[in-house]
């Protein structure tokens, strides 16, 4: 059986380096290497990913096996750029390093701890994509993501442990966020004749509509 499995391993790792290759000599792809770098990354993750959900004990293959598909995406955006708008590859890398630990929680309550890392990366990942797009409401999304991580692990299950601590730096981070958004919210309140605008423009409608 296991001759069996490390053929198969085998074979379809001849396939893709001949399927790489060939499509490098029809010139449809450019450095095959460099897409290969990506199948390996990819196929590690997916093999710590198989060890996570094989065996409970296996649960620290959550971290390398979606820091690993992180790190492919990563290398497949620099390579083919998926979104042309911008570089998705540090956002999608903190996301998928953020959801392992979510995970691990999934798998084990009692490791409530997992819920910081977690959270802390996921918040990160939407402040860098913030980045990407020019939008400067970082510090504000970044204060209320802690926040809103302490939250979480105030009132998610912990298997015993007393997590009820974490509503004192929830509470100060989300005042830090809720700061930080104000100035969001001034920006949008020099808009405010756009509303008598939207209203004029629904009156007018309504109206010709009778």
């Amino acid at each position: 059986m296991k001759k069996l499995q490390a053929r198969t391993v085998w074979g379809i790792i001849l396939i893709v380096l001949g399927a790489l290759f060939l499509l490098q000599e029809l010139q449809l792809v450019g450095n095959a290497f460099q897409y290969l770098w990506i199948v390996i990354l990819a196929g590690a993750g997916i093999a710590f990913l198989w060890t996570f959900a094989r065996s409970e004990q296996g649960w620290w293959a959550a971290i390398p096996g979606l820091a690993l598909l992180g790190l492919a995406f990563a290398s497949a955006e620099e390579a083919v750029g998926i979104f042309p708008a911008f570089e998705a590859g540090g956002s999608v890398f903190l996301g998928t390093l953020g959801l392992s630990f979510w995970l691990i929680y999934a798998r084990r309550q009692d490791f409530w701890w997992a819920i910081i890392p977690g959270g802390v990366l996921l918040t990160l990942a939407v402040v860098s994509g913030l980045d990407e797009f020019g939008l400067d409401y970082g510090g504000g999304v970044f204060f209320l993501g802690l926040g809103s991580t302490f939250i979480f692990l105030a009132l998610l299950p912990s298997r015993g442990a007393d997590t009820r601590w974490s509503f004192i730096p929830a509470a100060v981070l989300l005042i830090f966020g809720l700061t930080q958004m104000s100035k969001l919210g001034e920006q949008i309140l020099s808009y405010w004749p756009v509303v008598l605008i939207l209203v004029g423009g629904y009156i007018l409608i309504q109206a010709w509509r009778k």
